[in-house]
This record gives C-alpha cells, sequence and structure tokens, in this order.
C-alpha cells in the first residue's frame, strides 16, 4: 500500500481513538466505577493512540522513502548526490548514471525504452537505436562513481570531456578522446557560456572546440554541432572519436543515410583507430544501407571480437552478424546468373536440321553429379540467347548460386535426348562465376565422334 494509505489510517485512528476514549474515561470516572475498568480502558485507548502515532510515523518514512527511491530511479529528477538539499541533475547526468546502472546490472524492456527516448532527447539517434536493441554503452565517465567535493559540480559534469566518448564501452579497453596526445584539457569541463569565451580568447583552442562541438551535439542542436566539427577539421584537431560522433550528426541531418560525408567521416575515424566500436557499428550499418551484406557481415565480426564475453552486446552483435550473413546470401542467390548467346560454325550449320533441339546447361567445374540448370530450346536463327539462374535447377541441393566455378555447355541433340550420343554438335565454355554476370558468346564447333 502507498504511503498516503497508511498517512490517512493513522490520522483517522488517532482522531478515533481520542474522540471515543477520553469521553468514556470521563462518563466513567463520574459514576464511580471501578478504577481498574478505568486502567484498563484508560491504557487501551493510549495503547490506540499509540499505534496512530507509529502508523503515522510509517506514513512519513514510507513518504521519504519513496521519494528517494523516486529520485534514484528517474533520469529526470535525480540528485548530483544522495545528500539533502543536493541539486538536481541534468537531462545529460541524468541519461549517463542510467546507462551505467544498465550497463553494469542489466534492466527491463522499460528501462532500456527510458534510455533510448533520453538518447532522443539529447540528440543521439544513433545511440537511441543501440539502447533498444540493448547495446547502449557506458561512457570512460561512469566508471568511476565515487563523489570527491574537488571534483566538477553536476552542471559541470554536462559538459565534461566524458561527453566526447559517448558510444565508448570501458570495457573495450577504449581511451577518452585525446586532442593532441593527450586527455582533454580541463576548459572542456567548462558550461557553454565559458567555451564560448575561451573561444574569444583562444578561437584555435582544439580542445574548446571540441568540447562545444559535443556539447551542441547533446543539446540536439545538430546544425550547429558540424559547424563546430567543420571548424575542428580545419585546426586537424579530430578525434576518431570526434569522427565518429560527426558521422552520427552528419547521417542525422541526412534524414538517417551515411552515404557521402557521413561514410568518409567513418573511414577517418576507422583510419585513425580501427578498433573504435562506434565507427565500427556506423561502417556496418552503412554497408548495410549500400547492401553491400557480405561487407557488413565482416565489419560487425570485427565488432564481436572486441567485446567481452559477458557484454550485453554480444547478443545483438551476434544477431546483426546472422542478418548480415542471411543477406548476403540472398543477395548471391539473386546475381547468380549466367546469360549469353550460342551460334555455330558456318562450315557446321548446313547439319543442323531446322527446328533441332539445343541443351543449354551449366555444370560444377570442380564437382561431379547432375547439372545445375537446364534450358531446352529449339535451334532456329542463330544467335540463340539464352538465361540460366537457380529457377532452372534439376535438384534443389545443387543451384547455380552454390557455385563460384562453373562451366556452360550448349549441344545440338540430334536424337532429342538429354543424353550425349554420336553426331551431335557441341561448345563447352571457359570457367564462370556466375555472380560476375559475363555474358557469354559460344560458338558450336566440336562435334561427338
Amino acid at each position: 500500500m502507498n504511503a498516503g494509505f497508511w498517512f490517512t489510517v493513522g490520522l483517522l485512528t488517532g482522531a478515533t481513538a481520542a474522540a471515543a476514549t477520553v469521553p468514556l474515561w470521563r462518563r466513567l470516572a463520574g459514576m464511580g466505577g471501578d478504577r481498574r475498568r478505568i486502567y484498563v480502558l484508560a491504557g487501551a485507548g493510549l495503547a490506540v493512540f499509540a499505534l496512530s502515532v507509529t502508523l503515522l510515523y510509517l506514513a512519513i518514512h514510507s513518504r521519504a522513502t519513496s521519494s528517494a527511491r523516486t529520485a534514484a530511479s528517474s533520469p529526470h529528477s535525480v540528485g548530483s548526490d544522495g545528500a539533502p538539499g543536493a541539486k538536481a541533475l541534468t537531462m545529460q547526468e541524468a541519461t549517463t548514471q542510467l546507462e551505467a546502472r544498465l550497463q553494469k546490472n542489466g534492466g527491463s524492456a522499460e528501462d532500456w525504452e527510458l534510455l533510448a527516448k533520453s538518447y532522443e532527447f539529447l540528440g543521439r539517434p544513433a545511440d537511441a537505436t543501440r539502447a533498444r536493441q540493448h547495446v547502449a554503452t557506458p561512457t570512460p565517465a561512469t566508471a568511476d562513481a565515487t563523489h570527491d567535493a574537488s571534483m566538477p559540480s553536476a552542471s559541470d559534469i554536462a559538459s565534461q570531456a566524458a561527453m566526447l566518448s559517448t558510444n565508448l564501452p570501458a570495457a573495450a579497453g577504449q581511451s577518452a578522446p585525446d586532442v593532441s596526445g593527450g586527455t582533454v584539457p580541463t576548459a572542456a569541463a567548462k558550461p557553454p557560456a565559458d567555451l564560448e569565451r575561451q573561444l574569444e580568447l583562444h578561437p584555435t583552442d582544439k580542445s574548446v572546440w571540441l568540447a562545444l562541438a559535443q556539447w551542441r551535439r547533446s543539446q540536439h542542436d545538430l546544425a550547429a554541432a558540424r559547424t563546430a566539427y567543420e571548424k575542428l577539421i580545419s585546426l586537424r584537431g579530430m578525434t576518431a572519436q570526434a569522427w565518429a560522433d560527426y558521422a552520427d550528426v552528419l547521417g542525422t541531418l541526412a534524414g538517417g543515410s551515411l552515404r557521402g560525408d557521413a561514410g568518409h567521416a567513418i573511414d577517418q575515424a576507422l583510419a585513425l583507430e580501427p578498433t573504435n566500436l562506434q565507427a565500427l557499428w556506423l561502417a556496418a550499418t552503412r554497408a548495410l544501407e549500400e547492401q553491400r551484406y557480405a561487407d557488413a557481415q565482416g565489419l560487425w565480426s570485427r565488432l564481436r571480437g572486441l567485446l567481452p564475453p559477458d557484454s550485453p552486446d554480444v547478443r545483438m552483435v551476434d544477431a546483426n552478424i546472422a542478418e548480415a550473413r542471411q543477406l548476403a546470401a540472398g543477395s548471391v542467390a539473386a546475381a547468380a546468373e549466367i546469360s549469353g548467346t550460342v551460334s555455330i560454325e558456318s562450315q557446321l550449320a548446313s547439319r543442323v536440321d531446322q527446328g533441332a533441339t539445343l541443351f543449354i546447361y551449366a555444370k560444377a567445374a570442380d564437382s561431379p553429379g547432375p547439372p545445375l540448370a537446364v534450358l531446352r530450346v529449339a535451334a532456329g536463327k542463330w544467335p540463340v540467347s539464352f538465361h540460366l539462374d537457380d529457377s532452372m535447377a534439376m535438384v534443389p541441393s545443387r543451384r547455380l548460386s552454390q557455385f563460384q566455378k562453373v562451366v556452360v555447355e550448349a549441344r545440338i541433340s540430334r536424337s532429342g535426348q538429354a543424353s550425349p550420343a554420336a553426331g551431335d554438335l557441341y561448345v563447352t565454355s571457359d570457367t564462370v562465376n556466375p555472380g560476375s554476370r559475363k555474358k557469354l558468346a559460344l560458338v558450336i564447333n566440336h562435334e561427338i565422334g
């Protein structure tokens, strides 16, 4: 039961006890009744009154406890520490704490959805997607939850350098973004007004531009974030993580597409740091967008190898690998086809009866067995066009898309039967790959003796 219920019960019980016990006590005393009865009734009244006081205390305590729990669990209303009078956290800080808790202890689907919505509010759509897929990752700043009076205040932390490595799992051994070979200077911990004043005094300070870019991104001011990143690029101050975050900004501004400038930023991030997790994630997503499914599978696999075995991200990355593998297989099947033309040498053409049967079929170059695809047409006007694909397989277990080395034969059957016989005219192609879509031009120039 909630605190309001107990509060009401305690209040009504106390009032009832006071209203009923005191008059009864006075009446009995006036009638000269047995003093022991008076004492018993008085004691009972006091007991009821004590119970009501206890219930009232429990109500107040329960309300306080409930408020404390609500503050501790809500990313919108927690304090920077547990002390009385602690100021409320910003949205960014609360999201960071929720992120760290879910990474450490896990959570329900509702918890992850809350984190995703918080990311969306902060202008971090890629993180929102990962949260919904249970792959949100803690920042280095959340690795140490101890509080010290000498540390920046809650409002300072919101724009601190930890903001610059939003998607970097500490478990993967990644380090915070580095502007010039070291850690980000403390200027990055200043609120935006101070950052802008710093830029007025030091307009080429890379660390301040980096902090400002990430702050603008966290506030969902993506156009301003892009401008800050472009300035940082001109100053040659981009880190691998900054390039990854810049790619995320560009992709969001482009309606979710990671091609073009966003793709270039991803490439820059991986060139500086091939193991950057966010850049690998974005690169795999871009490969899927471009229907390069085999590349996407390889990138997901690289990302998978960088995660610790107990990471909550493993299951989702494994699912992405399986999806990319399936899409890659389907893509190969769709692309597996051989087409071209068949003609005949002029000196043999007179030996072919009008309407003779022409068989065109593909065989595995290094695997004996039935043909992979068969086409039967009437030989007439030359050249004869043909197309072979999986739909023409003789048996489902041997299809064109399952082999990379194939030869194509064209044979004019004198008997009209599929089995070769003496006198049949034929040609055999060189080895081809069904996925290459190379057009063949076959010329019948041999005879079975």
